[in-house]
């Protein structure tokens, strides 16, 4: 029992949820990741809208895939897949492609019926040797029309960490570390090397923009509790002293410290802004009553503006208005009604 408590993973990840959670924060992070699904070239500017399986009857609930966003009107069948037990995941996915176009992409009347398929896509976050590279759907028609498709798979586990960078993979990418699973000692040289590699290509994304800052912090949230649970499912055969030396030599970012400083920043230039404003103010007054009322105006409003100066940069960073109202003290409601007014 002791060692079963031991190598118990000590987090709970639910893949699907987290990835609908890092895309659904950002529709351009959503188009970018599309593309590299795809390998198409959707405008980063194009709309996203998430058609909600969550809200499907009971009829419905065993035929629809994870994901079913539309970009640009066009609609996706994502499917998360842990790994690839079982034999009839290209049924499943044909299932929930005609659930997914039954749904949200039929039209019909008395004579006829129209219906568009979504593009499918299947994700295996951990394969084995029998983890199909593609699905083929093989359709025979009454007339006898025959119809040959194949559904596309991404197979975590065959990219490397560049290659999730160049396709704009991070939504999947943040789980690569589940790849090396079940994490032995001749494995751990080349876990670190791609805990490194992959923390290092989502600082950079983040740097360029095509991650944002706030999705970029729940990426090395997740990256990290993959890692912890990795080493857990290793068991004895790695050393405690081993993974400790791993996580601490890693590249993490201490983005506490980046808010915190973005929000100094901000104090700093409202109060400067303040004085000078306040000073203004009371020469124009000409008179000692005028002066104080001008400089006590100019701090007031020095304050106003510094606390606007915060909330504009931290919406520049596309920060969600939640952690702006946990990091500044103001009002939830406070916050959405500046970020209404921008």
């Amino acid at each position: 029992m002791g060692y079963d408590r031991e190598i118990r993973p000590p987090h709970k990840l639910s893949y699907d949820k987290i990835i609908k959670l890092t895309l659904t924060g950002n529709d351009m992070l959503t188009v970018r990741f599309a593309n590299g699904l795809f390998g198409s070239s959707i405008p980063l500017g194009s709309p996203v809208d998430w058609l909600d399986k969550e809200t499907v009857s009971d009829k419905h609930a065993g035929s629809v895939a994870d994901f079913y966003p539309k970009i640009a009107d066009r609609m996706y069948a994502i499917e998360v897949q842990q790994d690839s037990r079982g034999n009839d995941i290209a049924a499943r996915v044909f299932r929930y492609s005609v659930g997914g176009a039954m749904l949200h992409n039929m039209k019909y009347g008395k004579s006829e019926l129209n219906i568009a398929f979504p593009q499918p896509c299947v994700i295996f976050l951990k394969s084995t040797r029998n983890t199909p590279k593609s699905l083929d759907w093989n359709i025979e028609f009454f007339d006898g029309q025959k119809i040959t498709l194949q559904v596309p798979v991404i197979i975590l586990g065959n990219l490397s960490v560049k290659e999730i960078a160049a396709r704009d993979l991070f939504p999947i990418g943040q789980f690569y570390l589940r790849t090396f699973e079940k994490l032995t000692v001749n494995k751990l040289g080349a876990f670190q090397e791609a805990a490194a590699s992959l923390l290092a290509e989502l600082h950079k994304a983040r740097d360029s923009g095509a991650v944002p800052a706030h999705t970029a912090l729940q990426m090395e949230d997740t990256i990290e509790k993959t890692m912890d649970n990795a080493f857990a499912r290793a068991g004895k055969g790695v050393s405690r002293d081993m993974t400790t030396n791993i996580k601490e030599t890693l590249p993490w970012t201490d983005y506490k410290a980046i808010f915190e400083e973005l929000k100094e920043s901000g104090k700093a230039e409202g109060l400067a802004e303040g004085k000078a404003e306040g000073i203004a103010v009371g020469k124009a007054e000409g008179i000692a009553e005028g002066k104080a009322k001008g400089i006590a105006e100019g701090i007031a409003e020095g304050k106003a503006e510094g606390i606007a100066i915060i909330i504009a940069n931290m919406l520049a960073k596309n920060l969600p208005t939640s952690e702006i109202a946990e990091l500044t003290g103001l009002p939830l409601c406070d916050v959405e009604k500046y970020s209404k007014s921008k």
